[in-house]
């Protein structure tokens, strides 16, 4: 008897043991690998592998050295030359010396531009707390400036009738806090919304294909696809279910006032309610709107998303192959020959920064851009060179800026702006204010004038005999 029941605790024991295994070994298949899992679930998995891969590495380089221009004074020099096989493009620079300091709200910048060692024009910049003024001494010796404040009264001294659209005055948006989310802010808003669309679409909307062959930097890849095809009737409920969700977050409209404040795009302030009447215009509009046929499709080879694809019915598709500092995108139109690449390739570390970005179109025309930026905080200087090619069949250019800045302690000399050496057009009448105006413009026409007319007798005296 004992001998029997202890045999049957050992079998149970093992056929329990194997009912585990089994069990873990599932759930590892289920939670691990792709088998099992819905067309709907994989397409989501591999498009959001695909959005991750656009995540680009912080430049820290450039974060540092922007914190540290807002806390201390910096001087710069940079030149700008062109090169061209067009003659008349030869021998044009831009010089540009200038200081800055935003603690004390001053900024100054001369600009030079020769062609031929021949000025075509000298402008000098001040900023002084806030005012804002120009002086090219060829057609004025003082200071022209504009005082940022009370500008609707100002333009109404120009002429202008309707002031509405205009600002009391000016203000520089940090575009920077715009774009800013906290974790919760953007979590928030990412489970809100793609559990909106992921319910609007139904599962006979996904499909895979397996042996999908992707060609990719000359190499081959069998892949397994999941695509999602969208109807123009189901791409307006899903806009529609949006805007009626976000009519009820209040997390999210409370997040677009905050943005809109910053942006101070009217006078009046954007309230929740103004969002809800705006929203509910535009579901009404949809209805009149017209939606193509848009299908979008994932490849995914080896766990990893490989290729993504957006193909609008009868209009064209985009590719898109990215990875992270490294993106690349094709637009391929249907409806005619026209075919554009973009490659954007980032290389950054604490001291450097390398960004290039190659353009394609239609295997005629070459655009090239490459952004380089050695320096640091701690060199208190930064040196950038930024090229621009444009290459095709009939012309070469090339524009190259280079840029040096240096942070000091504090600004040797400084302009200050009174009534010796400027004049605010604030304080004119209209009367004063029209004829001053009149004046420049008259001074302004007669030097380019002869600036004009000396630049083409240089420019022909080089194919003279």
């Amino acid at each position: 008897m004992y001998y029997g029941r202890k045999k049957g605790l050992i079998i149970g024991i093992i056929v329990a043991v194997v009912v585990i295994l089994i069990a873990i070994i599932g759930v590892f298949v289920v939670l691990k690998t792709d088998l099992f899992k819905s067309n709907k679930t994989l397409f989501w998995k591999y498009a959001s592998l695909q959005l991750e891969s656009f995540n680009q590495t912080p430049n820290i380089q450039l974060e540092e050295i922007e914190k540290l221009k807002a806390q201390s004074p910096y001087t710069y020099q940079g030149e700008l030359t062109l090169d061209s096989d067009d003659a008349s493009l030869e021998n044009i620079k831009l010089n540009i010396i200038g200081e800055n300091d935003k603690i004390n709200e001053y900024s100054h910048v001369n600009a030079k531009m020769d062609y031929a060692n021949n000025i075509l024009f000298d402008v000098d910049y001040v900023k002084n707390d806030n005012v804002y003024a120009l002086k090219s001494d060829e057609i004025v010796t003082a200071y022209l400036g504009v005082r940022n404040e009370n500008l609707k009264v100002l333009f109404q001294k120009l002429g202008v009738q309707d002031t509405s659209s205009i600002p009391d005055e000016i203000t520089v948006n940090n575009y920077s806090e715009i774009l800013k989310f906290s974790k919760e802010e953007l979590e928030h808003i990412k489970e809100t919304y793609t559990n909106v669309i992921a319910n609007t679409i139904t599962n006979e909307s996904y499909s895979r294909q397996t042996s999908a062959v992707v060609e990719r930097d000359g190499a081959s890849y069998n892949t397994t696809s999941y695509r999602l095809d969208l109807s123009s009737d189901q791409i307006a409920s899903i806009l529609e279910n949006i805007l009626n969700t976000l009519k009820t977050d209040s997390i999210t409209l409370n997040l677009v006032v905050e943005k809109a404040k910053l942006l101070d795009l009217t006078d009046e302030e954007i309230t929740i309610e103004d969002l809800i009447n705006a929203i509910d215009e535009a579901i009404s509009e949809l209805e009149q709107e017209e939606f193509q046929d848009i299908s979008f499709v994932v490849y995914n080879y080896k766990g990893e998303t490989i290729q993504a694809e957006i193909i609008v019915r009868n209009q064209g598709k985009v590719t898109i192959n990215a990875k992270k500092d490294n993106i690349k995108m094709t637009y391929e139109s249907y409806e005619e020959e026209n075919n554009v690449t973009i490659e954007l390739i980032n290389n950054v570390t604490t001291t450097s920064s390398n960004m290039q970005v190659k353009m394609d179109i239609n295997g005629e025309t070459q655009v090239n851009i490459d952004l380089i930026n050695n320096g640091s905080v701690a060199q208190r200087s930064l040196n950038t060179t930024c090229g621009i090619s444009v290459v095709n069949e009939e012309t070469e250019v090339t524009a190259t800026y280079n840029q040096t800045i240096e942070f000091i302690d504090e600004l040797e000399e400084t302009i200050t702006l009174d009534e010796t050496n400027s004049v605010v057009l604030n304080d004119y009448n209209a009367q004063d204010m029209k004829a001053l105006i009149e004046a420049i413009s008259t001074r302004t026409t007669e030097v380019i004038r002869q600036k004009s007319s000396n630049v083409i007798g240089k420019y022909y005296s080089k194919f003279s005999v």
